[in-house]
C-alpha cells in the first residue's frame, strides 16, 4: 500500500485525491457510453424519416451507435467492480485498525464505510449520468426547438433551487441517522427494552423524516416538469415539425424529466456519504 493510501482521509475529498485517475477512467468510460446515449433519440428520429422515405441510412446509423454504447457499457462495468472492490478493501483496512474508538463504533463505521464506497460506485455515476442526460437534453432541444429548450432550462433551474435549499435539512437528518446507528450495537446489547425500542424508534424517525424530504422534493419537481411536458407537447404540434423530429423532442424531454427526477435521491445520498466520510475521518 502506498503511503497516499495508507494516510488518506476516508472523506469524499480524500478518495478522489488517493484514486482519482482509477475514478476518473470509470466516469470517463460512463460520459462516452452518456453521449452516445443523448445522440440516440436524435438519430432514432433520423431513421423514422429515412424509413418513411424508403432509407435505410437512418436504422444503420442508429444500429451502430448502439453496438458502440453496448461495448463501452459492458467495459465499464467490468472495470468499475474491480476498481470499487479495491477501493473498500483499502478503506475498511484502516478503518478496522482504529484502536482509538470502541469495537461497536468500528463495526458501525465499517457498514458507513461501505456506504461511502457504495456512493463512488452507484450514486455518483447515477448523478453524473443524470447530469450529463440534462445538460445534453438542454443541448439538443435548444438545437432543435429553441423555445422548448429555454423552457426546459428554466424548470431545471428551479429543480437545482429546490435541492440546494433542502441541503441543509438533508445533512442535519443525515448526522442524526448515523449518530443513532453507531450507537446499534451497544443498545442491542442492552438487555433493557427501552433502551433497545427507543434506539429503534430513533431510527425509524430519521429515515421517515428523510424520506418526507425527498418526497417533498420530488413532488414539486413532477409539478413542474408536468407542466412543462404539457407546454411543450402543445409548443411542438404547432412548429410543424416532421414525424422523427416531433418523436425526438419528446423522447429528450421525457429522458430530461426522469433525469431530473434521479437528482433528489442522488443529491441526497451525496450529502450522506459527505457526512459519513468526514464521521469516519475524525479523530
Amino acid at each position: 500500500m502506498t503511503e497516499a493510501k495508507r494516510n488518506g482521509r476516508p472523506t469524499l475529498a480524500g478518495i478522489w485525491q488517493t484514486y482519482r485517475l482509477k475514478i476518473t477512467g470509470t466516469l470517463s468510460l460512463l460520459t462516452a457510453e452518456r453521449m452516445l446515449g443523448v445522440a440516440v433519440p436524435f438519430v432514432l428520429g433520423l431513421a423514422i424519416n429515412d424509413l418513411i422515405a424508403g432509407s435505410m441510412r437512418g436504422i444503420w446509423l442508429l444500429v451502430g451507435l448502439e453496438v458502440a454504447a453496448l461495448l463501452i457499457g459492458t467495459l465499464r462495468r467490468l472495470y468499475d467492480t474491480r476498481v470499487y472492490a479495491g477501493i473498500y478493501t483499502d478503506i475498511a483496512d484502516r478503518t478496522a485498525q482504529r484502536l482509538d474508538i470502541d469495537v461497536s463504533r468500528r463495526a458501525a463505521r465499517l457498514g458507513l464505510a461501505r456506504e461511502l464506497v457504495d456512493f463512488f460506485e452507484w450514486e455518483l455515476p447515477e448523478l453524473f449520468a443524470a447530469l450529463i442526460g440534462i445538460l445534453g437534453a438542454f443541448a439538443m432541444l435548444i438545437y432543435m426547438l429553441p423555445l422548448i429548450g429555454g423552457m426546459s432550462i428554466v424548470v431545471g433551474l428551479v429543480v437545482f433551487t429546490i435541492f440546494v435549499i433542502s441541503r441543509g435539512r438533508m445533512f442535519n437528518l443525515n448526522k442524526l441517522l448515523n449518530n443513532e446507528l453507531e450507537r446499534q450495537v451497544t443498545m442491542l446489547e442492552s438487555k433493557r427494552d427501552f433502551s433497545r425500542r427507543r434506539h429503534l424508534s430513533r431510527l425509524a424517525r430519521w429515515r421517515i423524516h428523510l424520506s418526507d424530504l425527498e418526497a417533498t422534493n420530488f413532488a414539486i419537481a413532477e409539478l413542474f416538469l408536468s407542466a412543462l411536458i404539457i407546454g411543450a407537447v402543445v409548443v411542438t404540434v404547432r412548429a410543424g415539425l416532421t414525424v422523427g423530429e416531433v418523436f425526438a423532442v419528446m423522447t429528450y424531454l421525457i429522458g430530461l424529466a426522469q433525469n431530473l427526477i434521479i437528482l433528489p435521491w442522488t443529491y441526497q445520498q451525496s450529502i450522506r456519504a459527505g457526512e459519513i466520510g468526514g464521521r469516519i475521518a475524525a479523530n
